[in-house]
């Protein structure tokens, strides 16, 4: 039987009068690898900072294995700016880490004392493996400048340092927020394989369903405030899900046909009730629930303003960019034509993103010409977002910029309406933009854009 790590009974959190989750309960154990899924803005970041004790919530209990050793790679990490990356994947420690440090502060002290109990400790933890070990996976995640500081890294490279210390921290439970969204494929089928040959049991969110699929063996879905569990990967619950939707929908039609009759019932009947009337009425309220129920599969779409476009939107023209030693571009000439749809791949580092802010005009090229067609208007939807506000509404927000967005063809929509397009409810609408979880903003910016 495998040993429970954690456990969490009938947890509720709510932001004001908005309930991300309601009494619910799951488990893990050891040995299982739990893929986490939900809507944006379903609370899934917020149930990873529940877990982790970085959030509270309202009701129920979080209970873990004592002594059981848990590691939390969250989607922004923190470190203090003046740590090298070296001292950064030791800065969130295990045992291992805090006997290294005991041994730095001994051979710093006159005399060493101890010296010979900690030698022993040091070999019995292998610890004297412990950084050469560090040092293979960040060179792993593409990090090899040891000695740079934390504030000179990339978002990108400093979610690559916090992933290496996670996993040179050796947990027993492993909790992941997006681990991938800032790998390259090298990297994600090396954090594939190296999940796969370790003992962790994790908890994951991530928008990556291949890696998904690949690495996690069960699924838990949130759903309309409650919990769903599956023992299979995440094509299994794809399949799972569909059956379940489909035997709601069947559920609720029945409960309509059999809500109209017991409807007409309830308004025929006298006011004074006997007994059995009485039980009648009650089993009809909870009928009507079910009845009423309403299945989301909310999608975003939306038909926006066509406008008159010219047949040529840029020509590059033997465009150079470097930094130092390394080339980005290199006599670079293209021509992007009307209806084109253009994909740039690449390893982390080539520049993929400076080619874009060459494109819009945030960074020069060395040599060669950008020319952009007269008609063209660029929307730039960078992998740092935009800066909102936090202290605005969300619908204030996009207000300032139009009141009415006109669709073209005479169509028109309201601010409101044009959000909750991007599935901003009514009431979300009225939060403040930092109430927003990281998915929501990551919506919100694309309405932006």
């Amino acid at each position: 039987m495998a040993v429970p790590y954690l456990q969490v009974d009938n947890l509720t959190k709510s932001f004001g009068d908005l309930v991300l989750m309601e009494n619910i309960s799951f488990g893990i154990a050891e040995g299982q690898r739990v893929g986490l899924i939900a809507k944006n803005g379903s609370g899934k970041t917020t149930l990873l900072n529940i877990i982790a004790g970085k959030e509270g919530y309202d009701s129920g209990n979080i209970v873990f294995r004592r002594d059981l050793r848990v590691d939390y790679l969250e989607q922004d990490p923190k470190y203090p700016e003046e740590l090298t990356v070296l001292e950064a994947c030791f800065h969130h420690g295990n045992s291992t880490v805090e006997l290294i440090k005991e041994y730095e502060r001994c051979m710093e002290t006159v005399g060493h004392p101890g010296l010979e109990d900690l030698l022993v400790r040091m070999d019995q933890e292998k610890a004297w493996e412990y950084e050469q070990k560090a040092k293979q996976i960040l060179s792993q995640l593409k990090i090899r400048n040891f000695d740079q500081q934390v504030k000179q890294l990339s978002g990108g490279q400093l979610k690559r340092v916090a992933l290496a210390n996670a996993l040179i921290t050796e947990p027993d439970l492993l909790i992941l927020d997006e681990p991938t969204n800032h790998l390259d494929l090298d990297m994600t089928e090396w954090l594939e394989e190296y999940l796969r040959r370790t003992n962790l049991s994790l908890l994951m969110v991530t928008h990556d369903r291949y890696f998904l699929d690949r690495v996690c063996s069960e699924i838990i879905e949130i759903d309309n405030r409650q919990i769903y569990q599956y023992k299979g990967n995440y094509s299994y619950y794809l399949e799972k899900r569909e059956e379940r939707i489909e035997a709601k929908s069947v559920e609720i039609e029945r409960a309509n046909n059999l809500y109209r009759t017991e409807l007409d019932w309830m308004r025929r009947m006298p006011q004074a009730r006997g007994h059995k009337a009485r039980y009648r009425e009650e089993a009809f309220y909870e009928l009507e629930k079910v009845a009423k129920q309403r299945l989301r599969n909310d999608d975003v779409k939306l038909e926006v303003k066509a406008s008159y476009i010219g047949s040529k939107i840029f020509e590059a023209d033997h465009l150079s960019k470097s930094f130092g030693d390394m080339k980005i571009l290199d006599d670079f000439s293209y021509i992007f034509s009307r209806y084109e749809k253009m994909g740039i791949v690449g390893n982390n580092g080539t520049g993929k993103s400076t080619f874009i802010k060459i494109l819009m005009g945030l960074v020069q090229p060395d040599s060669g010409i950008l020319e952009i067609g007269e008609t063209v208007r660029f929307g730039y939807y960078s992998q740092d977002g935009l800066q909102f506000d936090e202290q605005m509404k969300v619908i204030d927000v996009v207000q300032d910029i139009a009141e009415v967005i006109e669709l073209g063809n005479g169509k028109k929509l309201t601010a409101s309406q044009f959000l909750q397009h991007f599935l901003f409810t009514p009431e979300t609408q009225h939060s403040y933009v930092y109430k927003l979880s990281g998915e929501n903003a990551v919506d919100f910016t694309s309405v932006r854009c």
